[in-house]
């Protein structure tokens, strides 16, 4: 059952949370070892488990194991329950010590319950220390970094943020099985919290930050959302003569400055804002084609979903880079715009826009790139050779070309910050 459902789990997780780890090569490949780790979240017996090759039997929270669908993975990874209330652990410790014994792989989290702050609890309960004193096996340290910031404790579900786990080099135990418990146990658990704290300290301080970010002011209206709402109230009032064609870019315009000055900011309102001229200019696409009097486009709603799945990776990625790809997809649309006047055709927008987000992806080397990169460039080919190809279709491929090369050139600048931002952790300007 392990075997079948990590490289689902696994792909899943890459997908949704960019999931990586590093050091797995320190669990050793035989022989009994305890893995103890921080806790950020609930998915940390699956994060910790994807990349060993080797079962690990966690003794973890047993409410977690009444949790729909979570339950069933963690017994299908090898997890078993635990009383986390002081004294009513023994029974669970029992099983621990005789996996171990066993020579098997058992990992324990030794804060007892999720973070309440994302970094390690300063008092730990001794049990991991405990168990590699008592039997000799390694204690193998893990990092799991920015899964408080996907599941924290006070969330129902999770949602997407980058993951990484890092397994550090073991503790042998050896030199401190010499030492009275009430020394050797101390000892043990500094040495753990040691290593853990040095990869795990920087991530969470960078948590805390973009929290403080998200938190923060909306940005004034940008140059980009300002221009997609111009040219296409242009288009529309040159084209049409119709004293309303300038209702929706005037509401589009009316969100700006209300997400500036009232809407609560948060990370869904940010996500939002940055979209935003991207889903005026879809929305507005097909009265703005009308307009030009150029056809219509053929399989509209295939093409906005490729677009959706491009942009789907820059969530995870800097915000430099997100800003740029969304500020040159604005120019790949007005570009598309000025092709579609010289070479009407319906299967334009599919060659110029997924042409410039593969572009993009593989000049920027974003998330994801050589998956994104190679999909976007064959639908960019093949989408209009099936929607009907003509040699003017060429015109709207340099058109998403051209938009790439100038998003790559001259790459999105961000709002400098006071130079006693980093200090408090505050954000001095709005967040992009």
């Amino acid at each position: 059952m392990r075997r079948a459902l990590i490289p689902l789990v696994e792909a899943l997780f890459r997908v949704l949370f960019t999931y990586d780890c590093r050091g797995e090569e320190n669990v050793p490949a035989r022989g009994p070892a305890v893995i103890a780790a921080n806790h950020p979240s609930y998915l940390d017996p699956l994060l910790l488990s994807l990349q060993v090759r080797r079962p690990i039997y966690f003794m973890a929270w047993d409410a977690l194991f009444r949790v729909p669908l979570l339950g069933a993975l963690m017994r299908a990874f090898g997890a078993f329950p635990v009383d986390i209330r002081r004294g009513k652990g023994r029974e669970a410790y029992e099983t621990a010590r005789a996996l171990v014994r066993a020579g098997e792989v058992v990992g324990l989290f030794p804060e007892g319950q999720r973070s309440r702050a994302g970094w390690m609890e300063p008092r730990l309960r001794e049990g991991a220390a405990r168990l590699a004193w008592e039997t000799g096996a390694v204690l193998v340290p893990a990092t799991i970094a920015g899964a408080y910031r996907a599941w924290p404790h006070f969330a129902a579900l999770p949602s997407p943020a980058r993951i990484r786990v890092r397994y550090h080099r073991p503790i042998d135990p050896a030199p401190y099985r010499g030492l009275p418990e009430e020394e050797a146990l101390p000892a043990l658990l500094g040495e753990l919290q040691r290593r853990v704290d040095r990869s795990l300290l920087p991530g969470v301080k960078a948590d805390l930050r973009m929290s403080l970010l998200y938190a923060g002011a909306a940005p004034g209206a940008r140059a980009h959302e300002i221009a997609a709402a111009l040219v296409v109230g242009a288009v529309l009032l040159a084209r049409t003569r119709w004293a309303l064609a300038w209702l929706a870019p005037a509401a589009y315009l009316a969100y700006l400055a209300v997400d500036r000055r009232l809407l609560p900011q948060s990370r869904l309102a940010k996500w939002v804002r940055n979209c935003s001229p991207l889903v005026f200019l879809a929305v507005m696409g097909p009265a703005v084609l009308r307009a030009l009097g150029a056809p219509p486009v053929r399989a509209g709603a295939a093409l906005v979903a490729v677009l959706a799945g491009a942009l789907f990776p820059y969530i995870y990625d800097r915000r430099r880079t997100a800003m740029s790809f969304v500020r040159g997809m604005v120019l790949a649309f007005a570009l598309e715009g000025l092709a579609q006047c010289l070479w009407p055709s319906a299967a334009g927008p599919h060659a110029a826009l997924p042409l410039f987000a593969a572009a993009f992806a593989a000049g920027a080397r974003t998330v994801f790139w050589p998956y994104a990169a190679p999909i976007l460039l064959a639908y960019a080919i093949l989408a209009p050779r099936w929607l009907g190809w003509s040699p003017g279709l060429a015109l709207h491929l340099v058109a998403g070309l051209v938009a790439a090369a100038v998003a790559l050139a001259v790459p999105y600048r961000l709002p400098a910050r006071a130079p006693s931002a980093p200090a408090s952790l505050a954000p001095a300007d709005p967040i992009e």
